[in-house]
Parts: C-alpha cells; structure tokens; sequence
C-alpha cells in the first residue's frame, strides 16, 4: 500500500459493500464529457458486473504502478486498499490547476480481472460544488468508461495527488494483467472546455498470487 498517497488522497476506503453498482450507458468520451457538463450533478452509476462471486480459490490481488510517485501534471493509478482477490486502484491528479473536467477509458484483460464498481474521489470536490460522475465498466467487459465534470460553473486547483475517483477489481487468476488508459484528456474551464497540455497519464498491471 503506498502510504505516502493515502494520506494526501481522499481518506475514504472502498469496500465491497460500499462500491456504487449498477449503470449502463456506453459512449464516447467527448460526448461524454458534453453530457456531463450540461447534466446536473448526481453521483453516477458504478457500472458493473454482476453476480460476480470470489475467485474459485484463493487468491491475493495487488497493483504495480506505472509511476508509483507522480509528479506536476500527471494522472496515474496507484494502490489504495485491498483484500484478499480484491484490489482498490486510485485515479490520482497531481499539481494541476485550472481543471474542469476528465473523460478517459481504462482497458484491463477481462479474462485476469473483473470490475466491481468505483468511489467518488476528492480532486473534483475541491473548492466546493457537487461533480457529475458517470462511470461504465458493464457495457464492454475489460473497458471502464470514465467522465467526471464539476457542475457549479468554476475550475479548481490541485494541490499535492488527489484522487479523481476509485475503482475496485477483483483478480480472476494467477498473473499480471496490464491496464491501459485510452482516449484520455483533461479539461480546463474554458468556453468550451478545451484540453489541458502537456498531461502525463500512467496505468499499471493488476496482479494475482
């Protein structure tokens, strides 16, 4: 567990009980941003798999960061909590300022891991104002579709890593199983919102021993 993080990040765990389930939308990511701008704020649908039972044996899951100490600039996935064949997985923001929005994709092996549901994260709160949360990981088993917007008209600033959300996962098998994040892009809260340069953006694997 990488405990210089915990403590900077949104200090709420994940649980098996309390990640958000449900949800079903599958779109792209620029029409998913413009829904969330326009939409009004809701906490979203976690979008995930269902009946979902534990590993036929047992397992210990985990997850090996791209860059397991971000720095100004970078969205990067690192460990949260886990348990047993479940692993919590932050998507942090580092020192960044000015931003309004984000749409990106997490791709994982479907066949090494399931997605369980995801936790609202602190980085779109900050500076007050309710963000819009749409999550999918239902629709395209191995693809988490993610937007979050805020909704009160301003921007804000990110000081030190926060988490823009959490995913939970739950290992299937022994191995290692790359994650990828596509079609990503941060927004700033222009009118429209445009793209925010020079963003570092780092996955990882999930592993089961």
């Amino acid at each position: 567990m990488l405990v210089g993080f915990v403590q900077v990040m949104d200090p709420r765990r994940l649980s098996d009980a309390t990640a958000v389930k449900g949800g079903n939308m599958k779109i792209g990511t620029l029409v998913l941003l413009v829904a969330l701008i326009t939409a009004p704020a809701c906490g979203g649908g976690g979008g995930s798999d269902s009946g979902v039972g534990p590993s036929p044996t047992p397992l210990s899951a985990s997850f090996v960061p791209d860059q397991p100490t971000p720095g100004a600039k970078m969205v990067s996935m690192l460990q949260a909590s886990r348990s047993n064949d479940v692993v919590n997985v932050y998507v942090s923001l580092t020192e960044t300022s000015g931003v309004y929005g984000t749409a990106f994709e997490v791709l994982f092996d479907p066949a090494g891991a399931t997605y369980l549901g995801f936790t609202h994260g602190a980085a779109f709160e900050v500076g007050g104002g309710n963000p819009n949360y749409t999550v999918d990981g239902s629709s395209d088993p191995g693809r988490v579709v993610v937007g979050v917007s805020r909704t009160n008209g301003t921007t804000t600033n990110i000081v030190g890593s926060k988490a823009i959300l959490v995913l939970q996962f739950r290992v299937k098998t022994v191995g290692a199983f790359p994650v990828t994040l596509q079609n990503r892009v941060l927004y700033d809260g222009q009118v429209p919102p445009r793209p925010i340069s020079s963003i570092q953006w780092f996955a990882g694997a999930i592993t089961g021993v």
